[in-house]
């Protein structure tokens, strides 16, 4: 019976979590200005941030790997303010922009959203480099952008 018992917490401490961080992560394939990039996503179940005009979720992207997506035509982009609240910073301003289409895709799901909100982070998202974006987990839920699951 301990050897079950043993067997059992080693499954559920590190198979299922190893399992679990898996269905957090993938790649995330952003759409603007008739660019293209992809890079490494985390599903932040504790992101809460909402751009206020119009509700709708903030994903985070690093300043450099969204930097070939900024211009347009004219070499200029429409930016929105987003305040927000955090852990050493009370009244925080990040400038946010609306990318043409999302593309989040991992070992268990691709979800495809349109008119989605992200939010311009100036630094490094991870300082081990594990991923470049972080994503609200309600832009995974049905008409939260746009389309729904493809």
């Amino acid at each position: 019976m301990l050897g079950s018992l043993c067997r059992f917490i080693f499954f559920h401490t590190h198979i299922a979590k190893e399992y679990s961080i898996k269905n957090y992560r993938g790649s995330l394939h952003i759409f603007m200005n008739r660019q293209h990039i992809m890079v490494k996503a985390l599903v932040d179940t504790g992101n809460r941030l909402y751009e206020p005009f119009t509700g709708k979720p903030v994903c985070l992207v690093e300043y450099e790997s969204l930097k070939h997506c900024l211009t347009g035509r004219d070499g200029h982009y429409y930016v929105r303010p987003i305040p927000y609240h955090s852990i050493g910073k009370e009244h925080g301003i990040l400038w946010g922009v609306t990318a043409d289409k999302l593309i989040f895709q991992n070992q268990r799901r691709k979800i495809k959203r349109h008119g989605c909100i992200i939010g311009i982070y100036p630094g490094k998202i991870s300082s081990m480099g594990e991923y470049n974006a972080i994503i609200h987990p309600d832009i995974l839920k049905s008409n939260v952008c746009g389309r729904s699951r493809i």
